[in-house]
């Protein structure tokens, strides 16, 4: 194995004796690509609510909301079960729990901007970590907004034009990050490997060769 290989495993937190280890396990990536699905739908039917030119692509805007509302009681769903129902000591919630860790590494990272090849810790680094966090606040955010504006809560009318305001802000702050991730992915393509479903030996071992940096 090169150089730069072995520098890509410890990247990832993978050690030089633990070959076959998956830097994703089967549950984090259910979790990963259903949360994604309800976003992409959510992002798509927010765009052809919010944008008059998209509505001709509809032919019933009426179910068009009732899939936007749908798919945004859901998009927490599958983060919400794996915290609910799995043990506190289980592999999933250890490494659900490593995006949430935040130390000088991280900040080391920070400085290397806008470069993004500072030191990583683990499987993530910090900009990954920020990423996630910010996607959970503004899902949670866009949940709350979203129910403000779609159900009969009796509150004062500044309240939902505010409401509304933060719904359309996070639409397109939500927008960019998931754009600017799709890059990402696009670039680094090794990462896009260690997240699909497969079957059999050395997948994780030919994915982390083909790319030393992470998403």
């Amino acid at each position: 194995m090169s150089t730069s290989s072995r520098a890509a495993r410890a990247a990832l937190g993978v050690g030089a004796n633990s070959e076959n280890e998956t830097r994703f396990i089967a549950s984090e990536k259910f979790i990963h690509w259903s949360t994604a699905l309800l976003f992409v739908i959510l992002l798509g039917t927010g765009a052809i609510l919010y944008i008059p030119a998209l509505t001709p692509l509809v032919g019933d805007r009426a179910i068009l909301v009732e899939v936007h509302i749908y798919a945004g009681f859901l998009v927490l769903l599958p983060l919400s079960l794996a915290f609910l129902y799995t043990p506190a000591a289980s592999p999933l919630r250890s490494r659900l729990r490593e995006l949430s860790r935040w130390g000088g590494v991280e900040r080391q990272w920070t400085r290397h901007l806008p470069r993004l090849d500072g030191p990583v810790t683990g499987r993530f680094n910090a900009g990954q970590k920020l990423n996630g966090a910010f996607s959970l606040a503004a899902l949670v955010a866009m949940l709350a907004t979203g129910l403000v504006m779609g159900l009969y809560i009796p509150l004062p009318i500044y309240a939902r034009q505010g409401a509304t305001f933060v719904h359309d802000l996070g639409f397109y702050l939500m927008g960019l990050v998931f754009v600017g991730h799709l890059l990402m992915v696009a670039k680094h393509r090794g990462s896009l490997s260690s997240m699909a479903f497969r079957i059999g030996k050395g997948t994780h071992t030919a994915a982390l060769e083909q790319d030393e940096t992470q998403v």
